[in-house]
């Protein structure tokens, strides 16, 4: 699990860097299939409700007030109540449970769970 500290050291290179050649190690079978940027270093999610919502991106704050911009890609994906929903037709208060994983120095959106 990973706070809200690791995903705001996005800029330290060197740190993404080591954690994906750690991963990755630790899978021995994905070492010649994957570029570093594309190994997931760490999982986690955050419930909060979505602060803004871009064409690559969407943004949640939790009840503390930490805010998670979390990165749309192919594999983003939000269900509300059992249906998939597309993430970029979000609106801005909208309750969510975010699964997102740490990826090269990016925080990527994966289950997106629309709550009511």
């Amino acid at each position: 699990m990973i706070g809200t500290e690791a995903v705001q050291a996005r800029d330290d290179e060197a740190w993404h860097e080591a954690a994906a050649k750690a991963a990755q190690a630790a899978r021995p079978e994905d070492a010649t299939s994957r570029a570093l940027s594309n190994v997931v270093i760490a999982s986690s999610s955050v419930s909060g409700r979505v602060t803004r919502v871009g064409r690559d991106a969407i943004t949640v704050r939790d009840s503390e007030g930490g805010e998670y911009v979390l990165t749309l890609d192919e594999r983003s994906h939000g269900v509300r109540q059992g249906r998939r929903v597309s993430l970029r037709q979000l609106q801005q208060g909208t309750p969510v449970r975010a699964g997102f994983v740490l990826m090269g120095g990016r925080t990527v959106a994966r289950d997106v769970r629309i709550r009511r």
